[in-house]
Parts: structure tokens; sequence; C-alpha cells
């Protein structure tokens, strides 16, 4: 089957990690037996706005991993200037480069990532071209969107009752996209996955060798985005409070980039704590198994999530995770099971159960082990594609 991808979340020049679980799927079809191609909008910025000239770099096509990749232009403004606009400005962004591509290699599906702007652009491009679309809801498309305002409301409703299928990565995100529209299909829920054959249990003592680190020196780890939304400053006030343990505030090693991270870097200096922290900053996401086969476990802290790609790939790494009950996050991380949940916003239930792991390795080793046995069940990218192609099959008929 021709697949096509739309998103305008997808690795470019540059950002070499955006929306790299659209990717990981991608290949997961792709060894499937389909034909996959991908057409990811990049921002046409006005060249008044000099800040966001790196836009301008990112070349019209590249082939990665083997699959063709087309980055056609769309008008793109800082800070949600197009409000309910967007979506209109991603169909005339990409509606040639799809129609074009159908006439020399026929889609038989488009699979849009995010409901809006992405599943409104394509549900009105596959209209014309009599081709169904499967859109699937990230999180913040159908819970922040809908919440700007009526007219933004509206554009989400009108995609996700116009799409072919809806596909949620959450129960918690299904639910959310049925408060706001009526879908033609029941909305099915696919989790999102972690490749086994990259994030998979490995010693801590040897991949913090291949690191260049100690050993011997244990520490915890952050994975994401430094923005309110995941709870970053909660995470700093809670390594605040761990300060008073016996052995001190624990390492926190932290990779990502983000808003947040000048101020984390001097509340981390008022706390007393800034001695225990270190910022990797941005890496490579093929370097990214190492740093979770070297924690002793993972923090997240988050205030809203839809299903975190950091916690499949942490449970399919064999490690414990402590994670705020919010979105979907449940869903994989059960508590005292897998891992251990706390309420959102809370430094205070934070720090007590980072506490809690630090004081009894036993438990992180079983929580771990079981995170390891459901991710391979469940929360793959192997089992994610088989879902999508049974999905695929059901709207092409």
């Amino acid at each position: 089957m021709n697949v096509l991808i739309l998103s305008h979340m997808y690795p470019s020049e540059i950002n070499v990690n955006a929306g790299i679980f659209v990717h990981e799927q991608a290949l997961a079809l792709r060894a499937l037996g389909h034909d996959v191609r991908v057409i990811s909008p990049k921002g046409w910025v006005p060249p008044f706005l000099r800040r966001f000239s790196r836009h301008r770099r990112v070349p019209s096509s590249v082939t990665r991993d083997g699959l063709e990749i087309g980055y056609p232009r769309r008008l793109t403004l800082p800070r949600a200037l197009l409000g309910h606009r967007n979506a209109n400005m991603m169909r005339l962004g990409v509606a040639r480069a799809i129609k074009r591509l159908h006439r020399e290699w026929r889609v038989d599906v488009i699979h849009a990532h995010t409901v809006v702007p992405d599943g409104w652009a394509a549900h009105a491009i596959g209209k014309t071209l009599g081709v169904p679309v499967v859109a699937t809801a990230h999180g913040a498309d159908v819970r922040e969107l809908p919440a700007r305002g009526p007219r933004e409301r509206r554009v989400v409703c009108e995609a996700i009752e116009g799409v072919d299928q809806v596909v949620a990565v959450s129960g918690a995100i299904r639910d959310m996209a049925k408060a706001i529209g009526t879908p033609r299909r029941p909305i099915a829920v696919v989790p999102n996955g972690a490749n086994a054959d990259r994030f998979f249990p490995r010693p801590r003592h040897d991949a913090r060798i291949e690191l260049g680190l100690d050993p011997d020196e244990g520490f915890i780890l952050y994975v994401g985005q430094m923005k309110p939304v995941k709870g970053t400053d909660v995470l700093t006030e809670a390594m605040g409070l761990l300060r008073e343990r016996a052995d001190g505030a624990p390492n926190l090693i932290l990779i990502g980039v983000g808003p947040m991270r000048p101020w984390m870097e001097k509340r981390f200096a008022e706390l007393g704590v800034v001695d225990r922290t270190r910022f990797m900053g941005r890496i490579p996401h093929d370097d990214i198994p190492a740093w979770f086969a070297a924690a002793d476990f993972l923090v997240l802290p988050s205030r809203s999530e839809g299903l975190p790609t950091a916690a499949c790939e942490a449970a399919a790494s064999g490690r414990a995770l402590v994670a705020t009950a919010v979105g979907g996050t449940p869903e994989i991380v059960s508590h005292e099971q897998t891992g251990l949940l706390v309420p959102p916003e809370d430094p205070a239930a934070l720090a007590r159960a980072i506490g809690w792991l630090l004081d009894d390795s036993a438990l992180v080793e079983r929580l771990g082990a079981a995170a390891h046995v459901v991710s391979r069940e469940r929360f793959t990218w192997a089992a994610n594609a088989l879902a999508m192609d049974k999905i695929y099959r059901e709207v092409t008929g």
C-alpha cells in the first residue's frame, strides 16, 4: 500500500530530533511492506523576521534512512499569530506537493500527524483526490488548541468529523477528541512505542563507561523539552527538597533544550544543588539509548502529556520511571508495578517518590524489569505499525 505521511513534526537539518517518533513509525510501516513517503512542510518566514531565517536552510527534499521526504514551504508566524488560519496555511502549503505526488505515485491513504493543522489540511486535499485520510491526535491538538477560542475549536471539530479515521495515542486523548466532535468511526487508540532494536536492557556499568561516565556514580535522568508544560520547574524545586536527604540530592542529568533552562540553572544554584546537575543540551536520538541504559531511573514531571515517547523508551530500556499521573502516562506507567505516579505540580510528592527509589535499589530493578515486559507486549513501533496497517486496510476498503 502507498502510504503518505503528512506531518509538520519531522526531523530536518534545523532539528534532527523533531518528530522522531513519526520517523520511527514510518520505518516500522515500511518494514511491514508498505511503500511510505513523507511530506513535512517547513516554515516560510517573511524576510524581516531574521531570527527565523534558519528555516530557509531546509532543502526541498531529502532521503533519510531510505525514505523520501519532501519539505514544501508554508507561511509560519511566531506565537501562533495565524490562529485558526494555520490549518488553511497548511493546506495551501502542501496541496501542490501532494497532488503532484499523487499523479506520479498513486497515494492509497494519507496519514496525518495531529488533527490540526495536518489532519484538517489532509482532509481538504484528500477529498478532492478521493484518497482516505487517517489523523493521529497526539495531545495538544485536542487539548490546548480548542481552548484558545471558538474558532480554533471549530476547526478541530471539523477535522475530527471530516477525516475517515481518528487515531489517538492514548485513551485520555481519545476521550478529549470525543468531547469535541463526532467522528465517522469510533476513535482507535494506537499508542506510541519504542524501537526495541535500540532500546533494550543493558548493564548500567557498561553504558556509563561507553558514555565516559564514572561507572560507580549513579544518576537520575530527564529527557525532554525544558518548558512549563513539561514541569521542569517542578523537578527543579524537588531537587532542592532532596538536598535535605542524608546523602544530599541525587545526580541529575538533563537532556533537551527549551526556554526554561536559564531559569533552572539559576534556581539550581540558589537551591545549592548546581553541583549535582548536568545539562547535556540536544543530542542525536541515536545516542539516547545509552543514556537510558546508564541511568538509575527516569523522571517525567509533566503537567500534561499525550503518551510520552520517553516513557515508552524508558520501559523498553528496562528502567523505572517516576512520572506525573497526567494524560496517557498512567496507561504505560502503573503505580508500584512499572514505576511510581505522583500528582502534577507537587514538588514534595515528586521528591518523596524519587527518594523512595533512591533508598530501594531492589524496587528500582523490579519496576524496571516489569516495565520492560509491558513494553515488549504493547509499546513498540512494530506493534504500532501492525495496528495502523489494520486501520489503513479498513479505511481503503
